[in-house]
């Protein structure tokens, strides 16, 4: 068979399955497609695709100024998408796929309503899953934002506000890890993920930041040891973190093979947070993990940053030390990490008082 190569074409691969869409108005080519990308090259070849395609190209973009996907375009131009972390960037650019999909594209900005997107929230988390509709409100929310801000189209009003997100997260998400669960994931740790958590557990470090950390993000400041200095991606914070002797100890055993200090497991950096992330899972689904940390199922590597604060809490850090410490611009969140502990730290200074 001779292969055509269509122009105009995005492809992207997810869950390992294949979708090919027609760039300038959004028109499904192809969804779902299962095998490697040269039997998508020939699939996309054969004579079906290829009517489909010219019956598709065809047809007027979905983009037009003062509907949905107006707005959405509108919006990438501005820095509120540009200066959103690439993980933000990748949800939010799913939720703008799917409302593709469902052809709402088309609809006049002008007419949507708070209803709309209460009816938009359900939808999402009936086809998706619960998260998603928070995802959904979320971009919905700041696109229509820039809009109203920008006067597009005659906006006012952000439709999205007031309404109700459907998913809350668990209290136990991102917990905090016991002393017992960490020297027992320690103890097993692939060789490969040790520097992924010794980061986060002595340095308290973000994901996203843990994945494309560099080994020349680590300095020495004359007499005073080792210091990691790296600006944070969620939220541009400048942060300088000095390394504890037990990173020290974990980051020497490293070799310096590739500019990133983390790698997978076959010794190249991670292309991705979430490819990091799916490594952690891919442990703790294993039977050794399982075996050594028999309450660890819904450990987080979040969760470690968590513990980094709480254990700051402990020491007498005030919120907005605790902040600082862990690359937060808001003391709210400093003291939202240090949570729990600062429950402890009251009950047990009632329970002083009243003993007393």
């Amino acid at each position: 068979m001779t292969k055509v190569r269509l122009k105009g074409l995005s492809v992207y691969q997810r869950r390992g399955k294949w979708y090919a869409y027609i760039r300038a108005n959004r028109k499904a080519l192809v969804k779902g497609f299962e095998g490697s990308r040269a039997d998508l090259d020939k699939h996309l070849s054969t004579p079906a695709i290829l009517k489909l395609y010219g019956e598709l190209a065809e047809q007027p973009k979905q983009r037009g100024f003062g509907t949905l996907g107006g707005l959405f375009e509108y919006y990438k131009t501005k820095d509120r998408w540009k200066n959103l972390a690439p993980r933000t960037q990748a949800d939010y650019q799913k939720v703008m796929d799917w409302l593709s999909d469902k052809g709402r594209f088309k609809t006049p900005v002008i007419s949507i309503t708070p209803a709309d997107m209460a009816k938009t929230r359900d939808r999402a988390a009936e086809d998706r899953y619960p998260k998603f509709s928070n995802d959904a409100l979320a971009c919905l929310s700041a696109a229509f934002a820039v809009g109203v801000e920008y006067g597009y189209a005659g906006l006012t009003v952000n439709p999205v506000l007031g309404i109700r997100r459907a998913h809350k997260n668990s209290k136990s998400a991102n917990r905090r890890w016991t002393v017992a669960e960490w020297s027992g994931v320690w103890r097993i740790a692939s060789p490969h993920l040790r520097p992924v958590l010794a980061l986060a557990k002595w340095a308290g470090m973000r994901g996203q930041d843990i994945a494309v950390l560099r080994w020349d993000n680590i300095t020495r400041i004359g007499e005073h040891g080792s210091f990691i200095e790296y600006t944070a991606l969620k939220n541009g914070e400048d942060c300088l973190i000095a390394v504890l002797p037990d990173l020290d100890a974990a980051l020497q055993s490293e070799k310096k093979a590739t500019l990133t200090i983390c790698k997978n497991s076959r010794g190249r950096p991670y292309p991705s947070e979430n490819a990091m992330r799916k490594a952690w899972q891919d442990f703790k689904a294993s039977a050794v993990f399982k075996e050594a940390v028999p309450t660890g199922s819904d450990l987080t590597l979040h969760g470690l940053r968590v513990t980094y604060a709480s254990e700051l809490e402990e020491l007498g850090f005030s919120d907005e030390d605790k902040a600082k410490a862990i690359g937060d611009k808001s003391a709210s969140m400093g003291k939202h990490y240090g949570r729990d502990a600062a429950k402890v730290k009251f009950a047990l200074r009632v329970k002083n008082a009243k003993s007393s």
